[in-house]
């Protein structure tokens, strides 16, 4: 499937709902997950919507499968929930790409199927760990997919009714630490000392800064 900057995106139905702006991505697979749908001046908003609902593809024209949800359903996209997509590494020609990054304000709604985040663990030391589970030192090593020592783990963000970890704290620097907030979506590799992430260091220190409690 291919998308272009300015495609023109209709219902099943016939009518037009607005313009590609750009693609989101997944940040393991670089596979397009969902298009932003610029609704024009007049509505004054962009909407995320998943690329699985397109039925039809011309070269400037897509048209969406029929469908039961509105547009009110689909979320508005908004800057501060992605990470745009460096020109060198965007795994699209003639798009602009981002990828979603989750936010992590308890009271903003989270997109399809990812958990909200949760109030900070600490990681504990465990005596014994089940196969298959692994323990994750608390300053383990955290490096990026071109292998550049990012930071160090501080702390992990889980759900607190399935206990399924979300994200990680990344702390960096000495002095004047800074923190990064990394989705555990985005973890490569992971044992008790290392965890290596699907993303360059690049799009890691274009993070915005995050401040535990």
């Amino acid at each position: 499937m291919r998308f272009a900057t300015g495609a023109e995106v209709f219902t099943a139905a016939g009518e037009k709902i607005g313009t590609i702006s750009r693609i989101v991505i997944d940040v393991k697979t670089r596979e397009a997950t969902d298009m932003v749908v610029d609704r024009g001046l007049l509505a004054g908003e962009e909407k995320v919507i998943p690329v699985d609902l397109v039925d039809r593809q011309d070269k400037d024209r897509i048209t969406l499968r029929e469908t039961n949800q509105t547009l009110d359903d689909f979320p508005n996209y908004e800057t501060s929930h992605y990470v745009a997509v460096e020109d060198s590494s965007a795994p699209y020609d003639n798009v602009h790409a981002s990828y979603w990054y989750p936010p992590v304000d308890l009271q903003t709604p989270i997109p399809r199927n990812v958990p909200a985040a949760v109030p900070d663990r600490p990681l504990e030391p465990k005596t014994s760990i089940p196969e298959g589970h692994v323990a994750i030192a608390k300053g383990a090593k955290v490096v990026g997919a071109d292998d550049h020592h990012i930071g160090n783990v501080e702390q992990v963000i889980a759900n607190s009714e399935t206990d399924a970890v979300t994200h990680f704290v990344i702390g960096k620097g000495f002095l004047l630490k800074e923190h990064k907030l990394v989705p555990a979506s985005w973890v490569s590799e992971v044992n008790e000392e290392k965890i290596k992430l699907s993303v360059d260091s690049g799009l890691f220190e274009r993070l915005p800064d995050y401040h535990p409690d």
